[in-house]
C-alpha cells in the first residue's frame, strides 16, 4: 500500500510540473503520454519483480537451510504419526523449494528487476534535467526550445531498453538451443560410452565362457583316460658298467752290466746269470 502511494503521489506531483510548463497543450500531452506514462510503468514493473525475485530467493534459500535439518532429525520407530508428518512435510518443503528455483530461472525476475530500474532511473533523470533545463538542456532558453532534445532522448532511451530486453531474450534462446544441442550429444556420447562398455563386457563373458569350456573339456578327456600303470625297473636292467683295457704290463727291468767290469766279475756270476757265449770255468765243471 505504501509503495501504491508513492507511486501515485509521483504521479502527481510530476503531472502538476507538466502542467506547468511554457509549451503547448499537445506537447505536455505527448509527455504525458510518453514520458510519465512509460516511467510510471517501468517504476511499477521494477517494484513486481523485486519482490518476486525477493520472494522466490528467500523461499530457495531457506528452504535449502530447513531440508537438511529436518533430514537429520532421528525420531522414534513408535511415533509414527510424526514420522510420516515429517516426512511429508521434507517432501512437500523440498518441492516448493525447486519450484521457487525453477520459476525465477526461468522468469529472471533478478535481472528484470535491474533493467527496469535501470530505464525508470535513466527516464526520470532526464525528466528533471529537463525540468530545470540543466545538464544536455543548460544552453537552451526555454521548455519550449528545448522539447525536441527531450523527446529525441526519451525515445533513444525506451528504445535502447527494448534493444536491451529483445537482446537479452534472443540471447537466452540461443543459450537454452545451445544447452540442447549439447545435452543430445551428452546423450549421444552417453549412450556411445554405454554401447562400448556393454559390448567389452560381452566380449569378457565370451572369453571367460570359452576359457571355461576349455578347461572343462581338458578336465573331461583326462577323466577317461586309462590310469598309467608304474611298472618296477628290473634288476637287471641296469646298464653295464664300461670295462677299459687292462693296462699294458710293463718289462721287467734289466740289469745293466758293465761291459768294463764283465770280465772281472764274470767269474762270481753264477753259471745260470752268465751271458751266452761265456767261457766255462774249471769250477763250473767241478
Amino acid at each position: 500500500m505504501a509503495k501504491d502511494s508513492y507511486t501515485e503521489y509521483l504521479k502527481n506531483q510530476l503531472g502538476e510540473l507538466i502542467d506547468q510548463l511554457n509549451i503547448s497543450g499537445l506537447q505536455k500531452q505527448f509527455i504525458k503520454s510518453r514520458w510519465l506514462d512509460q516511467m510510471m510503468w517501468l517504476e511499477k514493473k521494477a517494484g513486481e519483480s523485486q519482490r518476486k525475485h525477493l520472494r522466490l530467493r528467500m523461499i530457495t534459500i531457506i528452504g535449502g537451510v530447513i531440508i537438511p535439518a529436518m533430514v537429520s532429525l532421528n525420531i522414534d520407530d513408535g511415533n509414527k504419526a510424526v514420522k510420516q508428518t515429517l516426512f511429508w512435510g521434507t517432501f512437500t518443503l523440498a518441492q516448493v523449494v525447486a519450484i521457487s528455483a525453477a520459476v525465477e530461472e526461468f522468469f529472471h525476475y533478478g535481472e528484470r528487476w535491474g533493467q527496469y530500474r535501470r530505464t525508470a532511473e535513466y527516464l526520470k533523470t532526464e525528466g528533471w534535467q529537463y525540468f530545470q533545463l540543466s545538464g544536455p538542456y543548460a544552453k537552451s532558453a526555454s521548455h519550449a526550445s528545448a522539447y525536441r532534445a527531450f523527446a529525441n532522448r526519451v525515445e533513444r532511451l525506451i528504445q535502447e531498453d527494448v534493444n536491451a530486453v529483445s537482446e537479452d531474450i534472443t540471447e537466452k534462446s540461443k543459450q537454452e538451443d545451445e544447452g540442447a544441442d549439447n545435452a543430445k550429444e551428452a546423450m549421444q556420447l552417453s549412450v556411445e560410452r554405454r554401447n562400448r562398455r556393454v559390448e567389452q563386457e560381452a566380449a569378457e563373458r565370451a572369453e571367460a565362457l570359452a576359457a571355461e569350456r576349455a578347461l572343462a573339456a581338458e578336465r573331461a578327456a583326462l577323466a577317461a583316460a586309462p590310469p598309467l600303470v608304474d611298472i618296477p625297473e628290473p634288476p637287471f636292467a641296469r646298464p653295464a658298467p664300461i670295462m677299459s683295457e687292462p693296462p699294458i704290463a710293463s718289462a721287467p727291468p734289466q740289469l745293466e752290466l758293465d761291459p768294463a767290469g764283465f770280465e772281472d766279475d764274470e767269474e762270481d756270476l753264477p753259471a745260470d746269470f752268465r751271458p751266452p757265449g761265456a767261457p766255462i770255468l774249471a769250477r763250473d765243471e767241478a
